[in-house]
């Protein structure tokens, strides 16, 4: 009897032990998801025009509000590319071991795909990368645990999914752009009206007018860093997925674990900081 227990303990150590091995690769795959999913820049850049339409005038408001209509008719397509990101890293945690995760609703939720926005840089790549990615997913979703799960669904989605990140960054350097276009007008009309408010009579106008510049001014400097922070996010995220590419018949290796433990560091901090956009 003590030696079956003994032998029985031995084997639980052993299954342990395997589990543990793979706890480098969850930690990423939901510091990853945990980064994809946040969609407080795409909302941002979806409000633009809310934001600016108290400064514009003329053929400035009216391509402004063309501009508007394309964002929303490309809103739920950009909110699902994120959706599809994150997923796709929630399940690759579930297979390597994180049972956390009811998966339904979200797949359900992506399941109709999304439709191409060449003004945004979304193209029928990107299209059809999501599809591949939605197909995997909806795949391994279901899948136990097994190293061997964790490694197919990484060698079938690197390049759907290296794609995606790179459309993704592409996005936010959209989003920083129209950020930055958007400080240009609101500020260039205090420029312009303040010139016009310097006698003695528009005083108090002039000074609430100038609070009001100093706080959209922050507003915007505040905001512009954050871009910066989810570009390199998505960079550490795709890197992470070269890793494991590269490490495939290792996963529980030395080399990959410092390097995903690393990279699970830098995505958990740039995520922090990407999340502070909803305060301005």
């Amino acid at each position: 009897m003590k030696r079956l227990n003994y032998i029985f303990g031995v084997v639980a150590a052993f299954y342990l032990t395997g589990c543990a091995n793979l706890q480098p690769v969850r930690d990423f795959a939901n510091a990853s998801a945990e980064l994809s999913s946040y969609t407080q820049l795409t909302d941002r850049f979806n409000t633009t025009y809310e934001r600016e339409r108290l400064y514009l005038s003329g053929p400035v408001d009216a391509r402004a509000q063309t501009n508007d209509k394309k964002r929303k008719a490309a809103y739920v397509d950009l909110v699902r590319v994120h959706q599809t990101a994150s997923l796709y890293m929630q399940t690759l945690a579930k297979l390597a071991g994180e049972d956390t995760y009811d998966l339904s609703g979200e797949i359900k939720g992506i399941s109709g795909g999304i439709k191409a926005h060449p003004d945004f840089g979304v193209s029928a790549a990107h299209v059809d990368a999501v599809a591949n990615i939605t197909t995997l997913i909806t795949k391994w979703a279901m899948a136990g645990l097994q190293e061997k799960a964790v490694k197919e669904m990484v060698r079938e989605g690197d390049a759907s999914f290296q794609l995606l990140l790179a459309g993704m960054q592409d996005l936010v350097r959209l989003y920083s752009k129209t950020n930055e276009n958007e400080k240009k007008r609101v500020l260039g009309f205090f420029e312009v009206e303040l010139l016009y408010a310097d006698t003695p009579k528009d005083r108090l106008l002039a000074t609430l007018a100038r609070v009001h510049e100093d706080a959209k001014r922050r507003e915007y400097e505040q905001a512009q860093p954050l871009y910066l922070s989810a570009e390199k996010g998505l960079q550490k995220v795709a890197d992470g997925h070269r890793e494991l590419v590269k490490h495939l018949d290792d996963l529980s290796g030395s080399d990959l674990q410092k390097s995903l433990k690393v990279l699970t560091k830098d995505i958990k901090n740039l995520s922090k900081s990407i999340q502070t956009v909803s305060s301005i």
